[in-house]
Formats: structure tokens, sequence, C-alpha cells
């Protein structure tokens, strides 16, 4: 029986110049992860340049496997920060980008909405529509209308993501809820009117409460995360179809997608399989 291989083996062979072999360790290494401690850091401080350089590699793959696990675990917790949520659903298409930097970005959109009073859907419809926001149908085309990154900077968006900025803009006094009437988005004040981001943030009156469909913050991060897996899908970017199941399940490896036809889940058993089929998986 084959023993495990020491920590301290597998990484005196990042540097092999081997590509195959050094693929094979960084998996094992991102196996054993939590084992890794300093050593990381160290290696990417070091003078050995291949060494370094997949250390790199190996801790920035680390960091996306955490964001993944941590925006699971957001959407488990009993309150969802909806601006922090969307953050972690616009890292999940655009991953080099910086946190920091979006969070920037939502403050100066906050600090400008709050110049103005924000405690009537008339002052929510007027401060939006003079930053020059305007909603895009819902649709897998476009997946950039659901990272707020590109939201805050272009003005268009998604009405479903439109409608959740809105939410938190308003004075808190104001209590705002999230609908969708008849397959639109829209804030809902609770006094029988809505803000409809769809149709230029125009104020009216509410149907009858029984065509309203109420949606928590939970539900929206779930939306716009799911809409970006079949924008993913339409696309045939493999790499994003795995990366958002994994941020949504929470799982770690392929299990995540073992509901997916092929090519994104074959069966192992299956004997029409090829080697240039495993490939086009990668």
């Amino acid at each position: 029986m084959n023993s495990k291989p020491s920590l301290e083996s597998l990484i005196s062979l990042l540097d092999d110049e081997d590509e195959t072999v050094a693929v094979n360790v960084m998996a094992e290494l991102l196996n054993r992860e939590s084992e890794l401690g300093e050593r990381l850091a160290e290696l990417q401080e070091g003078d050995n340049p291949l060494a370094r350089r997949r250390a790199h590699q190996l801790q920035a793959a680390i960091t996306l496997r955490r964001r993944r696990r941590a925006f699971a675990a957001k959407l488990d917790a009993p309150k969802v920060d909806l601006i922090d949520g969307l953050i972690d659903v616009h890292l999940q298409w655009f991953d080099n980008d910086s946190r920091p930097g979006l969070v920037q970005l939502w403050n100066d959109f906050k600090l400008d909405a709050q110049r103005f009073p924000q405690k009537t859907l008339e002052n929510l419809s007027y401060f939006m529509r003079k930053s020059g926001f305007t909603a895009a149908p819902e649709s897998t085309m476009h997946p950039e209308y659901y990272c707020i990154g590109p939201v805050l900077e272009n003005g268009i968006g998604a009405g479903s993501i439109l409608a959740g900025l809105l939410l938190e803009i308003a004075d808190p006094a104001f209590e705002l809820k999230l609908v969708r009437v008849m397959g639109e988005f829209a804030v809902y004040d609770g006094n029988g009117r809505l803000l409809l981001p769809g149709r230029n943030f125009q104020v009216c009156a509410a149907p009858g409460i029984e065509h309203c469909d109420f949606w928590d913050r939970r539900m929206l991060l779930h939306f716009a995360s799911t809409t970006l897996f079949s924008a993913a899908v339409n696309s045939d970017s493999f790499r994003y179809v795995l990366t958002i199941a994994q941020a949504l399940s929470g799982t770690e490896g392929d299990e995540s997608l073992d509901y997916m036809p092929y090519p994104y889940y074959p069966a192992d058993d299956d004997p029409e399989e090829t080697p240039e089929d495993e490939q086009s998986e990668e």
C-alpha cells in the first residue's frame, strides 16, 4: 500500500521542469490546503523563479476556493448583507477584480445617493434617473448586468440588480420590499405603490397583493448567481460553469456538477468517452 507523500516532498517538486509532474503536485497540494500553513508565502519570497511562480498560482487558486466557500456560507447565514453578496457575485465572474475597489465604488455611489433624501419612491426614482441608470431585461446574454462593478460604472444593469440597489440606498426608516410582478422586479413601499426600474423608474399603483411575489435578499443573490451560471453554460465556458457551481453549492470538486449532462459531468462508465473528451473538459 502506497503511503501518502510528505508535504515537503511535494513542495520540492514545485520547480520540476515537467509540467505534468507540476500540475499533479499542485493538485495534491490543493487537496492538502489546510497543511500548507506559511509555506506558500515563504515560497513566494524565495529565490527559485519556477517554484515562486507556481506558489503564486497555488495561492491564487486557494484564494478563489476560499472565496467560493465564503459565498456559500453567506447564503446560509441567518442575515445576508446584500452589497457584500453582490460583490461576491461580481467576483465569481470578474475573478481578478479587487474587492476593496468594488467596496469603494459602492461607497461612492451610496454617498452620492445620500446627498438627496431617499424617503419616498419619488425620491429614489428621481435620483436613479438623474444618475443616468437604465434597466435592462433579465437575460443570460449580458452577465455584466448582474455584476455590481459594471452596473455602477456604466449605469446599466438588470432590473433585479437595480431593484436591489434601491433597497440599499433608501432611508433605513423607509422599509421597502423587493417584489416580482408579472415577470418584472420592483420595490414595494407597503402602501400599495411600486417603483419599477424596467419602466424608467416609474412609480405606479401595485396590483393586488396576490400578484406580487415577494423576494428577500438571499433569493436575489441566488438569482444573480444562477443567471451567471446560465450565462456560462450558454457561452460554453466550462471554467465558469464549474466555479460558479462550486460557489453556489459550497463544494470543491467536480461533484458540484454531478447533476449536469455531458460534457460537464460525463458518467464514469460512459463507453463513448475518449481522451479527447476528457481534454475538452479541462
